[in-house]
């Protein structure tokens, strides 16, 4: 097994599209586990039982809570039933039910990173102003995080095999290109154009190839981040990363605007232009501004019935 995933549940009618949406990512990739999550929150914990830190042995004292378990246990049993009717391997899907004293995004978090899973997913929630004022959803609260990893929103209810990707000449678009091409890992199937729009080199911003010594080496930085007159490599880069990833090259396509419009409009309409099923985005996770809750975020609220992987 190379990839594993983990999977926010929520206990929501938005759980069973995200199911879907994996399932049909991934109907002929039999090497990637999923593991189905929930978290059971605990009420009225106080500081004497905080310090102890015994979760479960509080959660058997309260049989409210140990209910709540089971339910979310049969929950998880049934989606995993929808992977494995369409033929995905029962072993590679596992279901686990946690007790928390913390918030659902914190509990993800940790469990995330302790599993060293190679992204989370979770569906989108329409949270009201107010609710987003009160408690926030787990995707910002997650996105604001520089170690959360790879994390996947699926939005309304995707289909098909047909990804888009913002590029330009940055670290965090390699990254995400590198994600892609690592999960897809020759798929036959999937369609990937890598976009660029001159509205996406705001300031004609270049990474210095020095940057990118440290994960492909100098000598694959100095073969391949080159491209037209001006250095720009955004193509030729981000292809070559899929390429090695065994992408069948027409597969691959290439879209390029030369409109200035603010990045989010442009990325967005370019979905509304195609039957794209995913966005896959990196994303600046830095003190001065993180691009999720900047163009990521605002491609969110403008598009439907797409996934967006935002990856740091």
């Amino acid at each position: 097994m190379e990839r594993k995933l983990l999977v926010a549940i929520g206990n929501t009618g938005l759980d069973k599209i995200t199911v879907n949406y994996l399932g049909n990512l991934f109907q002929d990739k039999h090497d990637v586990g999923i593991d189905l999550f929930t978290v059971v929150p605990i009420q009225g914990v106080t500081e004497a039982q905080l310090l102890l830190g015994d979760i479960d042995s509080l959660a058997q004292s309260k049989p409210s809570v140990m209910r709540k378990k089971e339910k979310a246990l049969t929950y998880l049993a049934s989606l995993k039933k929808i992977l494995t009717s369409a033929g995905y391997p029962e072993e590679l899907v596992t279901c686990e039910a946690v007790f928390s004293w913390s918030s659902v995004a914190a509990t993800l978090l940790q469990h995330g990173q302790a599993g060293l899973y190679d992204a989370i997913i979770l569906a989108k929630r329409d949270l009201s102003g107010l609710e987003k004022m009160l408690s926030g959803s787990i995707s910002a609260v997650l996105g604001e995080k520089d170690n959360s990893g790879p994390l996947w929103i699926v939005s309304g209810n995707p289909t098909g095999h047909h990804f888009l990707v913002p590029v330009d000449c940055s670290l965090h678009t390699l990254n995400a290109v590198d994600h892609l091409g690592f999960i897809l890992q020759g798929d036959k199937e999937a369609e990937i154009t890598l976009f660029h729009s001159n509205s996406l080199l705001a300031d004609d911003n270049i990474t210095p190839k020095e940057d990118f010594y440290e994960k492909w080496g100098r000598e694959w930085c100095d073969q391949h981040l080159k491209g037209d007159g001006k250095g720009h490599y955004h193509f030729h880069a981000t292809e070559q990363i899929l390429k090695e990833h065994n992408i069948p090259s027409e597969h691959i396509h290439k879209v390029h605007s030369e409109s200035r419009i603010e990045p989010a409009q442009m990325i967005a309409r370019e979905v509304k232009k195609q039957a794209y099923s995913t966005i896959v985005m990196g994303s600046r996770l830095d003190k001065e501004k993180n691009v999720f809750m900047g163009v990521s975020d605002r491609v969110m609220s403008n598009v439907d019935n797409v996934a967006i992987w935002v990856v740091g």
